[in-house]
């Protein structure tokens, strides 16, 4: 599986090559994010299956030219037919099968599939990308595409049509103009959880102090004392899912604090708007830091703590199981 991340130039690609570990081990941190290639297009919409009234207005409608919009491709694959040309000047989101699964809300990483059209000619903008993107209504990755996830359900395949503009985002060089009506066509396959959902457990003494905003999201407070001089790991929430297997790859939220910088955020995948995958292609995260997941349960958040001249604090929410 593979993350689909924000990208400057939609022909930018992060590749299977293994970067170096942040440790100076020398060690390499295997690959596990890619990002998806979005020539032209767009996405945007909200499945208004499964919407209840008091949340219709956070679920991108149906319209007129989203219902136009004809599929029949496999889980796999993400292809689409529609009328030529077609116009939206509005995201619009219809249901081509409805899925049986969860309602997406915001916040969840989503496994997806999808295709994205140019609606003047019905050209591909992209080969059909699978990977991980989180849903929410103010995304910065694809915003479209996490705006529309929103209120779908597990196993559907939604249309969603919308210009270049409010698809992509202000970051999209496709080299189309951003009023272009663009169509995508996504196969939601599998979500995860939004933030770690563990009982809570008492703080630990000497370790940084968390405090969590309303939708889940980290704050961290370093310690006036000196860095410590060992990795030290504590659980703040306990989960009750799976159990993390040695070399497992593994979907988590995360916000690093370094010792000497206590009022910066280093690095968060909150701030990025879309969940990670550890081990980290890029090398962003120390081996030593994505090994403490390992027998660790789905749902647990936990505080990680690197010693030396680099110290860090590492608060991660552990989301699933790649796989």
């Amino acid at each position: 599986m593979r993350t689909l991340l924000p990208r400057t130039a939609m022909d930018r690609i992060v590749s299977d090559r293994p970067a170096a570990d942040r440790t100076g081990t020398g060690r390499s941190v295997p690959a596990r994010r890619i990002g998806v290639v979005l020539s032209a297009a767009a996405l945007v919409a909200l499945a208004l299956t499964g919407c209840s009234a008091s949340a219709s207005s956070s679920c991108v409608q149906p319209g007129d030219a989203s219902t136009l919009v004809r599929s029949s491709a496999s889980p796999t694959e993400s292809t689409g037919s529609f009328p030529k040309p077609l116009h939206a000047d509005s995201l619009q989101k219809s249901t081509i099968k409805a899925g049986s699964g969860d309602q997406i809300t915001a916040g969840q990483p989503v496994v997806i599939t999808l295709g994205i059209f140019n609606g003047l000619n019905g050209k591909a903008l992209s080969s059909p990308e699978s990977g991980l993107i989180s849903a929410s209504t103010s995304g910065s990755t694809i915003p479209g595409v996490q705006k529309a996830l929103l209120c779908s359900r597990v196993g559907s395949r939604i249309a969603v049509t919308g210009t270049v503009g409010q698809i992509l985002g202000s970051q999209q060089q496709s080299g189309l103009p951003a009023s272009t009506t663009v169509v995508a066509v996504t196969n939601v396959t599998k979500a995860f959880l939004a933030r770690a959902n563990g009982a809570p457990r008492p703080a630990q003494p000497g370790m940084p102090t968390v405090v969590l905003a309303p939708n889940g999201q980290p704050g961290i407070k370093i310690p006036s004392h000196d860095a410590p001089t060992a990795l030290k790991t504590a659980v703040l929430k306990q989960g009750s899912g799976a159990v993390i297997k040695k070399n497992e790859s593994v979907v988590v939220n995360y916000t690093a604090v370094a010792w000497s910088a206590p009022d910066t955020v280093a690095s968060s995948s909150w701030s990025d708007g879309s969940a990670a995958i550890w081990p980290e292609s890029d090398g962003s995260v120390p081996t030593t830091v994505s090994k403490q997941l390992t027998g660790q349960q789905v749902g647990s958040q936990l505080i990680i703590v690197t010693p030396g001249s680099n110290a860090t604090a590492y608060v991660v929410d552990i989301l699933g199981i790649a796989k």
